[in-house]
């Protein structure tokens, strides 16, 4: 078994991998980290976000940089607005989204790492022509992400 030796890094604004289709910036992926954790950055357009899921593998720590969030749980919403943060641990169903007029920055810590490859897969199946419900279901089943919508 060999040993991930980590190194201290600056990831200047405006670096990291951009997946385009996304919206989405890889800032540290786990090969960075050890497997301690990925940080991403992502954009939602107004009035958008994310169908309800379920992450099994992740604790998803989310703050925003711009904008506000609205975080649909099972019983309640969660409101966080610009500076804010919140928690979402691993095993918990959730739906993001914007309920602005204007663009929602957020900057995502998943901890462990690894939930880079699902947005990679999904982006490679976007850019290959290959998305469809059979394929994301895959991707997302491989990673430990279940689509409740």
């Amino acid at each position: 078994m060999s040993t991930v030796v980590q190194h201290p890094m600056a990831v200047q604004p405006g670096e990291g991998r951009k997946l385009k289709s996304l919206g989405v910036t890889h800032v540290l992926t786990s090969d960075q980290t050890g497997g301690d954790y990925y940080l991403c950055e992502a954009v939602f357009g107004p009035e958008s976000g994310s169908p309800l899921h379920i992450h099994h593998r992740e604790t998803e720590v989310i703050t925003v940089l711009e904008g506000a969030l609205d975080v649909r749980l099972e019983n309640e919403k969660l409101h966080v607005p610009a500076g804010g943060t919140v928690q979402l641990p691993k095993g918990i169903p959730h739906a993001l989204y914007n309920p602005l007029q204007t663009s929602l920055k957020i900057r995502v810590h998943a901890i462990p790492g690894g939930l880079e490859g699902y947005f990679d897969e999904v982006e490679a199946a976007i850019q290959g022509g290959t998305l469809n419900v059979e394929t994301h279901t895959q991707i997302s089943t491989k990673y430990g992400l279940e689509w409740l919508e």
